[in-house]
């Protein structure tokens, strides 16, 4: 799994998986699904991929 950070605000997320959108509006948009890194009860999100990598940076904790 890969760690990004935001561009904007340094808050880190770890990429959980791609997914498919599969309402009618956007039915086969390509999207991925992350979660706040390192916190106990985080939350998880989707974006379009397009959208989340002009927004995000990999980053390597290694």
């Amino acid at each position: 799994m890969k760690v990004y950070r935001h561009k904007k605000t340094g808050n880190l997320y770890l990429q959980l998986d791609e997914v498919k959108n599969c309402t009618n509006a956007n039915d086969g948009q390509k999207m991925f699904f992350y979660t706040e890194y390192g916190k106990e009860n985080p939350m998880r999100f989707v974006r379009e991929i397009s959208e989340f990598l002009d927004k995000f940076e990999e980053v390597n904790l290694s």
